[in-house]
């Protein structure tokens, strides 16, 4: 197997033994080619690191704030559904410090052990946050079921409540923008899980701010109601979360086989495309794929496939590419 620069025809016939006069073959013979994109191409995995790591410090110490915050709040007014939010917001606090363990893990080179790397560590952890999610909206469930067939007192809804609560929704607003941006421009699996997780957090906080208003105009009784719609708002976004990180932890195809196919018969030479798979780590296409082409010697061969390359790469992005070659 070749490792082959995407910058094309980077490497020369005779680095590959062959001479430009050309090799006819009088049997079939194979040849595979492989090719891997620059370093140029991704984010080296110690800037990857330091990134996602400066992010989850500086939202580890918001979410904290707004923990406790809600957490008093909620005391304070007796309100099941503001101590449930406050309860969904720690995990969020959690999820940052399970972030800061698992991406070291995650940005470590490939070995012998783990030769296509550990980027699925990151896909591991986004998962175990939506699970983590699911577990918080059944006990917050239950303990709304609880409150509403046996009634507590009166809850105590001030404007200082209603004022706390607002500022939490707007702390919650900015790390949300901030670490999805934070998440796409580095190509992270968990931050964007962990942002989602902060989205359903402002969904939870302006239904409750809401509730509170009527709270206050004399309707205990909506307090559990609202944590069991709190409790729908969790569930989603771990079902979200399920959607982005099980496709990748199965090894399912991001591409469909049809879309890579009509990308390579396009290059000159190649007579046909078959048993094309696609998976993706999390950050990085691997393509496998057989090509017939029509090519009189190997070096000429060589050349079809830096150009099927060439164009994957141009269309996919980072992508670690294996072509196994026959002739026509």
């Amino acid at each position: 197997m070749l490792g082959i620069s995407p910058q094309g025809l980077g490497i020369s016939p005779q680095g590959l033994g062959i001479s430009r006069r050309g090799l006819g073959f009088p049997a079939p013979r194979v040849w595979s080619f492989g090719f891997i994109a620059s370093a140029s191409s991704m984010i080296s995995q110690e800037l990857y690191y330091r990134g996602v790591r400066r992010v989850l410090v500086i939202t580890l110490c918001l979410n904290l704030a707004v923990v406790v915050a809600k957490l008093v709040i909620g005391l304070l007014a007796n309100s099941l559904s503001v101590i449930g939010d406050a309860i969904h917001s720690s995990t969020d606090a959690i999820n940052n410090v399970v972030g800061l363990l698992i991406v070291r893990v995650a940005t470590a080179e490939a070995d012998e052990e783990h030769p296509y790397g550990h980027r699925k560590f990151e896909s591991l952890a986004g998962f175990s946050v939506g699970g983590l999610l699911w577990v918080v909206c059944f006990e917050l469930v239950q303990n709304a079921l609880h409150r509403l067939f046996r009634p507590v007192a009166e809850l105590e809804v001030s404007g200082l409540t209603m004022i706390g609560m607002t500022v939490t929704m707007l702390v919650n607003l900015f790390v949300y923008i901030y670490e999805r941006r934070a998440g796409e421009r580095l190509g992270s699996h968990y931050l964007i899980a962990d942002s989602l997780h902060t989205r359903s957090d402002i969904y939870v906080s302006a239904t409750i701010l809401a509730g509170l208003v009527l709270m206050r105009m004399g309707w205990p009784w909506l307090d559990p109601v609202l944590a069991l719609v709190v409790s729908g708002l969790i569930a989603h976004a771990g079902w979200q979360i399920f959607q982005r990180t099980v496709p990748v932890l199965v090894d399912a195809a991001p591409l469909s086989s049809a879309r890579i196919q009509a990308l390579v018969m396009d290059v000159p030479g190649v007579q046909r495309a078959y048993e094309i798979r696609s998976r993706s780590d999390g950050q990085r296409m691997y393509v496998e794929l057989n090509l017939e082409v029509n090519a009189k010697d190997v070096y000429r061969a060589h050349l079809v496939t830096e150009e099927v390359e060439r164009r994957l790469v141009e269309a996919l992005g980072p992508s670690q590419i294996t072509i196994h070659v026959e002739p026509s």
